[in-house]
């Protein structure tokens, strides 16, 4: 495992456990994510780089919610899917 991965999987898990909003989540992932300084492989860089992107079309109100944007249950599904990829790139799967 790289250097700081097991963070982004901390942080993964609390969320897709209900454990922290989907607001501290998207604040605090983004905010990880800009100020990773690591050079990652191409599997780890491309799990984080897609859910990125999924928070970055997060949108929490549904009435400035547009049809491409992701309410709170799809953004769930995506980190539950992100950090799948990444437990099995930490085990070496």
């Amino acid at each position: 495992m790289t250097p700081a991965l097991s963070g982004y999987m901390d942080l993964i898990r609390r969320y897709v456990n209900g454990i922290i909003s989907s607001e501290e989540f998207e604040r605090v992932y983004l905010q990880m994510y800009k100020d990773d300084p690591n050079i990652r492989p191409s599997a780890e860089y491309n799990a984080l780089n897609v859910l990125f992107f999924d928070i970055d079309a997060f949108c929490a109100d549904p009435e400035l919610r547009s049809a491409d944007d992701l309410d709170e249950a799809s953004l769930r599904i995506r980190a539950r899917s992100a950090l799948s990829k990444l437990e099995k790139i930490s085990l070496g799967k």
